[in-house]
């Protein structure tokens, strides 16, 4: 069980750099020779740590800004209205809960093995500290002590480099990699294993390599500055070594046990299951009825909590025919395609992550029944989000999931392997056949061409819908990488720091917010096939026909509604006409908080821009 932290939080002695309490002393030196002296001291301290990691209310909404998610409220950050004042992560008391940890754990009375593998635990959630710290602010200082005086000169040292941090990582997670002793899946994946330390080195090094490639001499490369040691060659490669180590001798594996069935398969089970996949989940966050309820289908089911989040059109097209083919939107004759036919013979993952027309759903009644999306207040593209969300409406009106949350599979490391292969040029078909060709094949895609790839081989050409999202990548495997990469992982964490690793966070301004095909206005219509209305798209001010209120959506615009259509080729778009998005260059690094420059005596420099 993760979450038992008993003694753990006795010794975070306040924030590191900013707290006005370094004199504070840990509860009695008994206490501590109590925690530092037998095992399970060790063992539950070691808990704390896991309360920096992500929560039942937050780990499946990771991916709140992402460029092809039309919600309906913006933050400061999202339309550039941050500023040095605005709040921030700038805390490191999880740091000095982990430091004091490791400068106590010396007591010759434990085995050097059982210390060692503690130590490694502590130094792999120090290493995840830092990377959060990286790719949020850039360089930052080191530290490696607990500061208990004030007068400590550390304490008011300016940031390291990014070779530096990198480096300091990277050791961590190696240490942690070789003396963690569980090396086989853990009860429900909640705790850490050696697997856990190697798999993360690969996301690490995939970042900070892409970073120093795409953000060479733009505005953002003075933090390379002094950074001769690690290039984004060595990088990548490092990523891809790290992520063959889990490939050819971890326990996991691709989970493809369930034939696909109205919006459920082998790839969405390992998101509504109510206990961890360990098949192939590496890490997740329990959520059950004993230790806390989750809010999965509250927050992206319900018309008041959550923001409404749901999937453009631009990035529904993204996703392959069933033959692996590129899909076409359009009908021979020019007209678009409807809904029921844009949703069906497609790789089975889009009707994984969206209500497609043939979802089927447990009504109140308890029997599975057909269910479009929502549009009288849950979707405001008809692309309505269901990876995560239970298909039962008991779940949606309160924290009552009971379905575990993955916060790192295998799949992750698959796709890091192939990107960082791709990047370094010597990606092989064998190498894209067992990551993205067994990717495709437990979607159900049974080929593909010259230019999206096939199972077996890698592309030759470049397929034009892909290549106009990343029109600086000319190698037609990394394109068809980078399109895996987004449908595999979607809503799991990942596209905002792929998006600032690979210098795109324009596709934040730029994704039109568009949604489904509309047929026609101002008629009840069935968007999924099924013999029932499922809306009445209407641009007048009343609707014209009352037997249709409940499914009435307003797109008009005499009300100053956001919600409108877009006129096409025989038809409407819906579409989220939402102003004000904005992404300056500087947003690419968070501003070091004003207050903690001043404290710090100035000795920290302020991040570019800001």
């Amino acid at each position: 069980m993760k979450n038992i932290y008993i003694l753990g939080t006795i010794f975070i002695l306040g924030s590191l750099l900013v707290s006005c309490d370094f004199n504070e002393e840990p509860e009695s030196s008994a206490s501590v020779s109590m925690v530092f002296s037998s095992e399970q001291g060790l063992e539950t301290y070691a808990y704390s740590f896991y309360n920096e990691l992500p929560s039942r209310s937050n780990a499946f909404n990771r991916n709140a800004t992402i460029d092809y998610g039309p919600k309906n409220t913006l933050s400061g950050m999202e339309v550039g209205a941050y500023t040095v004042n605005s709040s921030t992560s700038w805390s490191w008391t999880a740091l000095r809960n982990i430091n004091f940890f490791l400068e106590n754990n010396t007591d010759k009375s434990l085995s050097e093995n059982v210390r060692n593998n503690y130590t490694g635990i502590a130094r792999l959630f120090r290493a995840r500290f830092y990377f959060d710290k990286l790719v949020t602010y850039g360089p930052v200082p080191w530290i490696e002590k607990v500061f208990n005086d004030s007068d400590d000169p550390d304490l008011y040292n300016s940031q390291d480099t990014r070779d530096v941090i990198i480096g300091h990582i990277i050791d961590d997670l190696d240490y942690a990699y070789q003396n963690i002793t569980q090396s086989g899946t853990t009860n429900n994946s909640t705790i850490v294993n050696k697997w856990t330390a190697i798999a993360f080195k690969s996301r690490v090094c995939l970042f900070e390599a892409a970073w120093r490639k795409y953000h060479a001499n733009d505005e953002l490369d003075f933090a390379r500055s002094g950074c001769s040691e690690y290039t984004s060659a060595q990088l990548y490669q490092l990523a891809a070594d790290a992520a063959k180590e889990v490939i050819e001798k971890g326990p996991y594996k691709l989970y493809t046990i369930g034939e696909y069935k109205g919006g459920r398969g082998a790839y969405r089970s390992l998101f509504i299951s109510d206990k961890a996949v360990t098949t192939e989940v590496m890490m997740a966050i329990e959520t059950d009825k004993e230790l806390g309820l989750g809010e999965q289908n509250w927050w992206y089911n319900s018309s008041t909590y959550g923001p409404h989040l749901c999937m453009s059109r631009k990035f529904a097209n993204t996703y392959l025919n069933i033959d692996g083919s590129p899909y076409n939107e359009k009908k021979a004759d020019g007209s678009y395609k409807t809904f029921v036919e844009e949703t069906t013979g497609r790789d089975t993952r889009m009707n994984q992550t969206i209500r497609g027309a043939d979802y089927t759903r447990k009504n109140a009644s308890g029997n599975y029944e057909n269910t479009s999306a929502n549009f009288t207040g849950h979707t405001l593209t008809g692309y309505q989000f269901t990876k995560f969300a239970m298909d039962d409406v008991a779940y949606d009106d309160a924290a009552t999931n009971d379905n575990d949350i993955p916060i790192m599979r295998y799949a992750e490391i698959l796709l890091n392997y192939a990107e960082a292969k791709a990047e370094l040029g010597t990606l092989t078909d064998n190498d894209w056949a067992i990551t993205i060709g067994a990717l495709r094949s437990r979607a159900g895609i049974t080929g593909g061409t010259n230019e999206t790839g096939t199972l077996t081989t890698k592309p030759t050409g470049i397929e034009p819908y892909i290549a106009a999202y990343y029109p600086d990548i000319t190698d037609p495997s990394l394109l068809e990488i980078r399109r895996e990469r987004e449908i595999e992982l979607c809503l799991e964490g990942f596209r905002l720091n792929d998006l600032k690793r690979w210098n795109c966070c324009n596709l934040w301004v730029d994704d039109p917010w568009e949604g489904v095909y509309i047929p026609a206005l101002n008629t009840p219509l069935d968007m999924n096939g099924d013999g029932v209305y499922d809306a009445y798209f209407y641009d007048t001010d009343n609707i014209g026909d009352s037997n249709y209120s409940s499914i009435g959506v307003y797109v008009g615009t005499n009300k100053n509604n956001v919600l409108n259509v877009e006129k096409v080729n025989g038809g409407y778009f819906m579409k989220y006409n939402y102003s004000g998005r904005s992404w300056p260059v500087r947003q690419y690094l968070y501003p070091i908080p004003e207050v903690v420059i001043q404290l710090n005596n100035n000795n920290l420099k302020q991040n570019p821009g800001w």
